[in-house]
Order: structure tokens, then sequence, then C-alpha cells
């Protein structure tokens, strides 16, 4: 049931068995559209009572409101004994920035954000495109902002997502890192299915620490993303390896991973000097993605200087 709606974002209430109330928030390719809410399939699977609050675009949840959204579900967070913030992304950053908001018990949060203000985060351009300044104001995750405990699952091997976890850590309160190797941005992937969700929620709840580096050290081997994201570590060290796992495993890449994987080895390749094999590799990448002008002025770029050199 749709129980508040505004310019940013909506909120959808889920009644459930479950002994804990569920806020779940949602990952920026996710939208609103008034009937559907980020992990609803999972809360109907486990008949988890939830409140899914979606963004209507990628927008980090401004604070104004979430403010108004957390008043118009007064009645049903009274009733929560427990309240646990869930997200990914720009949900993981708001289930840490709205802790103390909610009074939450526990918030689980995958590879979050510190903030998306250029200024504050310098290290990180992937979306400063949805920054506005009047909509973001003061919208770091500050010390303030804890209650209960937290967790936040990253891949160490992915700088910039390490970088944010480690500095949210350092100032949040009873905030513990758990490391998910080799699964990049897309670590919540890696805890899909619903015995695993579940394993992972009780874990939290109970701050069981062997149980929850168990299941990530489970959830990285069995991630679908492991191979694609061993591949492209080894490009820059170890380019052999790299693609070994290619030619074993890459017709299970997605095909953003493909064309990924492909680029970063062709500027390994320019970087061995090998520029025929990189100007393949490229052509490649542009047939698979033919309307980037990223990729087709890197291989104009690249044919240039090949026809200087003769």
């Amino acid at each position: 049931m749709l129980i508040y709606s505004d310019e940013n974002l909506e909120v959808i209430h889920r009644p459930g068995s479950s002994a804990y109330l569920l806020v779940t928030f949602n990952e920026m390719e996710m939208q609103a559209n008034g009937s559907r809410f980020w992990g609803q399939r999972f809360c109907e699977k486990a008949d988890i009572a939830a409140l899914g609050f979606i963004s209507r675009r990628p927008n980090w949840f401004p604070a104004a409101s979430v403010v108004k959204a957390v008043n118009a579900a007064a009645s049903i967070l009274r009733t929560a004994s427990e309240r646990i913030l869930y997200g990914h992304s720009q949900g993981g950053y708001a289930a840490l920035r709205y802790r103390r908001r909610f009074d939450a018990t526990v918030a689980i949060a995958f590879c979050p954000q510190l903030s998306i203000d250029p200024r504050a985060v310098p290290f990180d351009g992937r979306f400063t495109r949805h920054y506005v300044a009047d909509l973001h104001a003061n919208m770091g995750i500050a010390a303030d902002q804890a209650a209960g405990s937290a967790y936040i699952f990253y891949d160490p091997f992915h700088a910039v997502d390490r970088r944010h976890a480690e500095r949210i850590a350092a100032l949040q309160a009873n905030t513990r890192l758990i490391p998910v190797h080799m699964t990049g941005h897309g670590t919540v992937r890696a805890f899909a299915g619903t015995a695993r969700a579940l394993s992972l929620i009780e874990a939290c709840r109970a701050d069981d620490d062997p149980s929850l580096h168990a299941l990530a050290r489970a959830a990285r081997v069995d991630a679908p993303m492991r191979p694609y994201q061993i591949a492209v570590a080894a490009v820059a060290r170890h380019p052999a390896w790299a693609d070994r796992v290619h030619r074993r495993f890459g017709g299970g890449f997605s095909p953003v991973e493909r064309v990924n994987f492909l680029y970063h080895r062709a500027n390994r390749h320019i970087r061995d000097g090998e520029l025929g094999v990189a100007r393949d590799k490229l052509a490649e990448v542009v047939a698979l993605r033919p309307g980037d002008p990223g990729f087709a002025w890197r291989l104009k770029e690249l044919e240039s200087r090949m026809a200087r050199a003769i």
C-alpha cells in the first residue's frame, strides 16, 4: 500500500509476519512507479513486514522528503520492536545516513557512498551528474546520525567503494566492515536468494561475526560476477592470467562485463605497445556498443596514432 508520495520519493508498506520491520532503499537503476519497492519479491517470499522507500530518480533520498515520509509512517514505525534498514549504493547511503531518524536497530548497507558532493568525495566522479547543490546541501553521512549497529558489505579491491566504506566506518559508531572480495560494486548480488538474504539479516541481528564472515566467504565464491572481477583485476599486473580467465569464463560475462573487460584489456595492450591487438579489441567494443561516442573516439585516436607511426 502506498502511504507517502512526493516529488522525490514514494513509500510503500507491506504487512508481514516477521519479528522486525525491514526498511529498504532502492539502488539508482530502480525508480518509483507507485506499486513496487526494492526487495519486494524477497519480502513477499519470506512474508517480511516492510517499508519500501523508492526514489523517483537517482536523487540519494533528499532529507526533506525522508523526514516527511518518516512522519507519514510514524504509526507503522512505532509498532515495530526492531527496525532494520537495508540498501545498496544510493540505498546503502540512505540506510546509514538515516539510522537515527528511524531509530534503527540494525543498518545493512552494500557499497554505500559517504556523499555524492564532489567537494566531499573528490575521488569519486561516478555520480556527480546527479548532484544538485540545493537538493543535496549537507548530505554527507555524519557521526551524529548513527544508531544501533551497522554493517557495510563491500569489495576491498574496488578502490573507490573501499574509500567510502572506510571513511563511513571511521565516522559512525558501531559500524563494521565486512569484505566480500571480487564482487565489485555489485556486492549485493552475491547475497541474492531468499535463504542467503535471510541468513544475512539474522546474522546481523545477532551480531554474529563468525557467521557474517562465513556468509561473506560463501557469497564471494558463488558470486556470478566473480570471474569477471578476477579477470579485470588481473589485467593490470597479470594480463596473461586475465586472458586465461576470460577464455574460460568469458562466455558467462554479461554484455556490460564483456565490453568493460575488452576495453580494459585493449588499454593494457596499448601500454605494452601491442597496438594492432588493441585496435582489434577496441573495434570489437565499438561493434558491441555502437552508440557510445567514448569508445568510438578511443578507437579513432588509436588508429590515428598507428597511422602517424607508419
